[in-house]
């Protein structure tokens, strides 16, 4: 049975929800080891035969300088490799008021959603060009810095001031990041997918790379599905609550090839490459600083942000962020600030957003989100941007909205007027059916989210190919019981129109994020999620659904176990829970503190020691059901 009740809506001590090694532990036990173990040593072999055929190529040709900085000096390209075919992979920084643009203010202290979620006791990940200055002030906290360096490469201007967008502590209150109370854990670029693999595999839940790697003199690797983005989606695959952010890259005003040769050929589309097409990150775009959204075109794109779709039409980007003129910490000095532009700046936006929004999950319900739910949670809740209705190659699904995505998670227990955040399994042959009412002048959104498998294949070299690299192709439509109208999911028209307005009237057979969108929505409606073709393997896969007025507790879903109500209420002394007899109840004031801690046998909780007032009872059953309740002591 499915219960939909009140949320806590509490200010509950920050040090119980952190990050601990205990939850980390947890989701390491989620991970699979053996597919790890076999990656692992895939990698490394990978690892090894790079640098022989890097230390060659550079042993050959002594004046090939390995690295080069960019006319601003924050920049910075290295050479990775040197293909058997002679074509040079290289990485490439991206760079060119964000909590206001994010509206992430309303999770902070004091913010308007009355809970006090700013990265406390989290981590997140950095791979850069090189070493965060770890002493600067924004990281010291009692002595001790908040960023962890885990190689010992030279130190890094770009590095240090996507740390600081993401956790800088806000000494100069204008270079704050988003998750300014959280840990940093950073590496460089020279060995990440290895690296990523062994923190993954332990607990870690989000990284930032702001940075490309692809062959920056060829054609073919735009758009492209390549060996990185087959390899990321291997690592996300196995470890299913690990969520890489990376940019978009910043090519589309690129005035030599082959970037130039793209943006004549394709208009500014069509520009991303590497890890930025994988199918189980988050690929972010630069925008300007937005302090208020009325409508698609309250978002204004940066001149240089780098434009989708992948070359099997998903969309790319996903999600909007700013990345103009973002100040943060750089490296000349342990008081040294500046401003950069970039999607490198854009992203770690992100990157913090997630920090936030998997802090507040697990406060409420004592787990984190795997990485298909927040990210769908992110492109869910976003805001539409550009000149047509629905996700485009430019700015992907919209800009990112934390104060809606937070609302979501803290709505998800509402019996009315709520949301629903779930994660499921779906089998071979299998279909889930859900149905719910909505109604209201919001809009109704219902969503599906999915890491999905690595493409067994991937591109080495082709142009545009057509191949589809989506494995497991669930779909998903919703039907109205009183019109019999079927809806479904948008798609873009991929490489043959990259501009054009995205479609809702087909199943989408490319992306593993689909959305749903109804307008003025009244009445019953049955979602069902099934899947073309067959699974690999049971998929995992996330649904989050909003609107102005939703319902999902029919009688179908109730019928197997009476409703959980508690009586009197008000009460004086004896609070009854019916439905329920054994269980742990926990009773907290309406500031967060927890008052009592009992455990009950016979479906009763005395309650005679609390003063007249508002509380909240969270019960704990031997189901797994968390339930929260309010009640009033007279």
């Amino acid at each position: 049975m499915k219960i939909k009740v009140l949320p806590l809506l509490l200010l509950l001590p920050f040090f119980a929800f952190s990050q601990t090694a205990e939850e980390k532990r947890k989701l390491a036990s989620f991970s699979n080891k053996e597919a790890n173990t076999v990656l692992a040593k895939e990698l490394q072999k990978e690892e090894q035969q790079r640098k022989l055929r890097l230390d060659a190529y550079l042993k050959s040709n002594p004046q090939i300088s390995k690295v080069e900085t960019t006319d601003d000096g924050f920049g910075k390209k290295e050479l990775m490799d040197v293909l058997p075919n002679g074509e040079k992979i290289y990485a490439q920084t991206h760079n060119a008021g964000s909590a206001i643009t994010a509206r992430a203010n309303s999770l902070y202290s004091g913010g308007s959603l009355g809970i006090n979620i700013q990265g406390q006791g989290m981590t997140a990940g950095v791979w850069d060009g090189g070493t965060v200055r770890g002493t600067h002030q924004e990281f010291m906290v009692g002595g001790t810095s908040k960023v962890t360096n885990m190689n010992t490469s030279t130190l890094s201007n770009h590095a240090t001031h996507v740390a600081g967008t993401i956790g800088a502590q806000g000494i100069q209150a204008s270079a704050r990041g988003l998750a300014f109370n959280a840990n940093i854990l950073a590496y460089d670029w020279t060995n990440d997918l290895t690296e990523m693999l062994n923190e993954a595999s332990t607990g870690l839940l989000v990284s930032n790379h702001s940075y490309g790697i692809g062959a920056l003199n060829s054609l073919w690797f735009y758009g492209a599905y390549d060996s990185r983005a087959q390899q990321i989606d291997n690592i996300c695959y196995n470890n299913q609550y690990y969520l890489p952010v990376v940019s978009a890259g910043n090519d589309r005003n690129e005035t030599s090839p082959p970037g130039s040769t793209q943006i004549a050929a394709k208009q500014g589309y069509d520009l991303i490459f590497g890890h930025g097409n994988a199918k189980n990150v988050l690929t972010v775009a630069a925008i300007n600083e937005m302090t208020n959204y009325i409508g698609l075109a309250s978002p204004q794109m940066s001149q240089f942000s780098s434009y989708g779709p992948s070359d099997d039409g998903r969309v790319k980007p996903e999600i909007s962020m700013k990345g103009v003129n973002v100040n943060s910490t750089t490296f000349s000095s342990n008081t040294s600030y500046g401003p950069m532009s970039g999607t490198s700046m854009a992203s770690p936006g992100i990157t913090g957003v997630i920090t936030l929004l998997q802090q507040y999950y697990n406060q409420l319900y004592s787990n984190f989100m795997k990485a298909a739910t927040v990210k769908g949670l992110i492109l869910h809740t976003a805001d539409d941007a550009g000149t047509t209705l629905g996700p485009d190659a430019r700015f992907g699904w919209g800009v990112v909205n934390a104060d809606t995505s937070a609302k979501a998670i803290r709505d998800k227990n509402l019996q009315l007027n709520g949301s629903v955040i779930e994660e499921n399994v779906l089998n071979n042959n299998g279909t889930y059916t859900k149905t719910f009412s909505a109604s209201g002048t919001g809009q109704l959104r219902v969503s599906i989210s999915w890491t999905d498998p690595a493409a067994p294949t991937f591109n080495n070299g082709d142009t545009d190919p057509s191949t589809t690299y989506l494995v497991n192709d669930l779909d998903i439509s919703v039907t109205s019981v009183a019109t019999g109208t079927t809806h479904y999911p948008w798609k873009l028209q991929g490489m043959s129109a990259p501009n054009a307005a995205a479609t809702r009237n087909s199943t989408n057979d490319v992306d593993n994020f689909e959305r749903i969108d109804i307008d003025n929505p009244s009445g019953e409606y049955i979602l069902n999620v099934s899947h073309k073709g067959a699974l690999s393997a049971p998929q995992n896969y996330s649904i989050v659904i909003t609107a102005g007025s939703l319902n999902t507790l029919n009688a179908s879903e109730v019928e197997s176990e009476p409703q959980i109500r508690v009586f009197p209420n008000p009460t004086t002394d004896i609070l009854n829970v019916q439905g329920l007899e054994k269980f742990t109840a926990i009773i907290l004031d309406e500031s967060g503190r927890v008052l009592l801690n009992q455990k009950s046998d016979n479906g009763q909780i005395n309650v005679s020691s609390l003063s007249i007032g508002s509380y909240y009872l969270m019960i704990k059953n031997h189901k797994g059901n968390d339930i929260t309740l309010k009640f009033l002591k007279k």
